[in-house]
């Protein structure tokens, strides 16, 4: 009888495996589900350089502003899309909430200090470099108004 207690937790323990390769395309297809959100905040990003150019404001510091500012911003994202998804299978909820919270006070505080270096030291457009931040929040609304479909084909 002591040899079919022990059997069964082995058995029990047979799914273990499953969460554990399934964690690597959880992150793969996560991000990949993300990918209309990247390229909305990157076309938003290119139509307001459009803009830029069409008022007459075109200069090598928009350019670089938008470049800085779209790559903090998709970085950001991914990082603390990363970082909850780590959150999320932490040994315990509130483990992972701590994760979840220091790194969310970790991204800020580099978001701010790359941010206010590239605005202090005046290579970069200030507004062109700011924009893109907020973008984030138009590009998830964009993203989220095609989900639906592709969920009700499916």
């Amino acid at each position: 009888m002591d040899e079919n207690k022990t059997n069964e937790p082995q058995s029990a323990e047979a799914p273990v495996p499953a969460p554990i390769s399934a964690e690597g395309p959880s992150a793969g297809k996560t991000l990949k589900s993300f990918l209309p959100v990247f390229l909305a905040e990157i076309a938003l990003s290119g139509v307001m350089l459009l803009v830029y150019a069409l008022i007459g404001r075109w200069s090598q510091k928009v350019l670089l502003g938008a470049l800085l500012g779209t790559a903090a911003e998709l970085l950001n994202f991914t990082v603390m899309t990363l970082s909850l998804l780590r959150a999320e299978r932490a040994e315990s909820s509130a483990k992972g909430q701590l994760a979840a919270r220091g790194n969310y006070i970790l991204r800020i505080v580099v978001l701010l200090a790359v941010l206010v270096a590239a605005l202090a030291s005046g290579y970069v457009d200030p507004l062109a470099t700011l924009l893109p931040l907020c973008f984030m929040r138009i590009a998830l609304f964009a993203a989220n108004l095609k989900r639906p479909e592709k969920e009700v084909k499916s």
